[in-house]
């Protein structure tokens, strides 16, 4: 019944990612997430984004499980989230996050670094509005500012010595990521670290992985990114210090990966 479902899914999904509309769900999810903070008195388990969800099955090591736990998913991303921070972001005095929602990240990211600058940007006003509210609660060192990667304010300037992440943020532009690195890369910070799909990190002969590949190829999510990242290193323009599968995901792919890089 699981497999039967899956590929119904697949067959029936209609969403296209980076479209217009995609803008206007991103806007309202995250002024849910902003009113849910508010009216709870500013608990912070209102921040965890609602795609990360509780009794799921997900897929592990190419195949699909049930978890006991029912917050396994949430627990494995707090603790790849700690090892990545603690492992590559501690030299730095700042730390940026592209596509930081409801900020769930960067304020855990406070809780390790707090003397650390964090700045949060997004495309949709609502989640600006929400890093503001936290900031204002919670006497943070974190800043929002509105932000589109498919198309990069060069005037937004990333400050020496900082460290850049994006987590399942680059899989909404739909491929259209290169003006984004061109980007990063001419802001030159010590590190870029990505937690995104990557289709080219299936093994088609497993079928849990086709399914995989054939729903993230229909949506497009992060296509492209590992070649993209390739050709920039064989122009001499980037190093990539690390592409990790994690064999973990939700019911119909992986969405983390870790992707690791610098500017040269």
């Amino acid at each position: 019944t699981l497999i039967f479902n899956i590929i119904r899914r697949i067959d029936e999904d209609n969403q296209v990612v980076g479209s217009d509309s995609r803008k206007e769900v991103w806007e309202k999810g995250w002024q849910e997430n902003l009113d849910d903070f508010k009216y709870t008195n500013f608990n912070m388990d209102c921040l965890i984004p609602k795609f990360i969800r509780k009794n799921k099955s997900i897929r592990l090591n190419q195949t699909y499980i049930r978890p006991v736990h029912p917050e396994f998913e949430l627990n494995f991303v707090k603790v790849y989230r700690r090892w990545f921070l603690e492992n590559y972001f501690h030299p730095f005095d700042n730390i940026y996050e592209f596509g930081c929602g409801t900020g769930f990240n960067l304020v855990a990211a406070s809780e390790i670094f707090p003397n650390k600058n964090l700045y949060g940007s997004d495309f949709v006003q609502s989640s600006i509005n929400l890093i503001n509210e936290i900031t204002k609660q919670k006497d943070i060192k974190l800043y929002g500012s509105l932000f589109d990667m498919i198309s990069p304010d060069q005037n937004y300037k990333i400050k020496p010595n900082s460290g850049v992440f994006t987590f399942g943020a680059l899989e909404q532009l739909a491929g259209q990521i290169e003006k984004m690195l061109d980007y990063l890369i001419n802001q030159k910070p010590g590190i870029c670290l990505h937690t995104e799909p990557a289709i080219e990190l299936y093994d088609l002969e497993i079928f849990e992985d086709y399914l995989a590949y054939k729903f993230q190829k229909k949506r497009g999510y992060s296509e492209g990114l590992i070649p993209l990242l390739k050709d920039l290193e064989n122009a001499g323009r980037i190093k990539i210090e690390k592409i990790k599968r994690l064999h973990f995901g939700s019911l119909y792919m992986e969405g983390y990966n870790l992707i690791v890089w610098r500017p040269l």
